[in-house]
């Protein structure tokens, strides 16, 4: 009697684990596929063959407007936000388990191998860009997925610095690294005088976008 009870337990127990797993695909791939992400990457797709032929990297080009707060810079940097967020928490899902990355099934399709490679070489520059350029380091979860894929890194920015940059856009950038430094000075001095939280634990997807 025992052994039944144990085995309808875990039953259920798999069950439950297999129901939470199901949700979180639906959830993600639900997402994916709302307004939002879908004109996120048209216009991060638009702009990237816009400039495609510029003498100037396209993510230099989305670094000028960015910091000279031009209206196409402002949406190009909301599509890059959201896009980089949806892809943080896909990871962040596969970090808790809550998507197992043994099973290919959920691998395959979740965000799969293509919108892996979107990330990696439309997405990627962008965003290592705008952290390199605000003296933060690239964000872990491009190559991630990178490695999960094997999509290769040809064109990430990694390498990029301000030496690198043209004069006027490393004067901005110098500019965004003194206002961050500031912002980050204040955050900190909010956190340390706020009480804490208990059972609040950092993760990748908490980073600032």
């Amino acid at each position: 009697m025992l052994a039944i009870t144990a085995w309808y337990y875990w039953q259920m127990v798999a069950m439950t684990d297999q129901m939470q797993k199901s949700s979180i695909f639906a959830s993600v791939h639900t997402e994916y596929a709302s307004s939002d992400i879908l004109d996120a990457i048209e216009t991060i797709e638009d702009f990237v063959e816009e400039h495609s032929l510029d003498q100037d990297p396209y993510y230099v080009t989305f670094l000028r407007l960015k910091y000279s707060h031009d209206p196409r810079g402002r949406q190009l940097d909301h599509a890059r936000r959201k896009m980089v967020s949806w892809f943080m928490k896909v990871r962040y899902f596969y970090d808790l388990g809550y998507l197992p990355v043994t099973d290919a099934s959920y691998v395959e399709k979740i965000p799969g191998k293509d919108r892996a490679r979107f990330l990696s070489e439309l997405v990627g520059p962008l965003d290592d860009a705008v952290r390199l350029s605000t003296g933060r380091t690239p964000r872990s979860v491009f190559e991630f997925f990178r490695e999960m894929y094997s999509v290769p890194s040809e064109n990430a920015v990694s390498h990029l610095t301000l030496e690198d940059l043209p004069p006027d856009l490393r004067n901005m950038s110098l500019t965004a690294i003194r206002q961050g430094v500031a912002s980050s000075s204040r955050q900190q001095r909010q956190r340390t005088s706020a009480p804490s939280i208990q059972g609040h634990s950092s993760s990748p997807y908490d980073e600032e976008l």
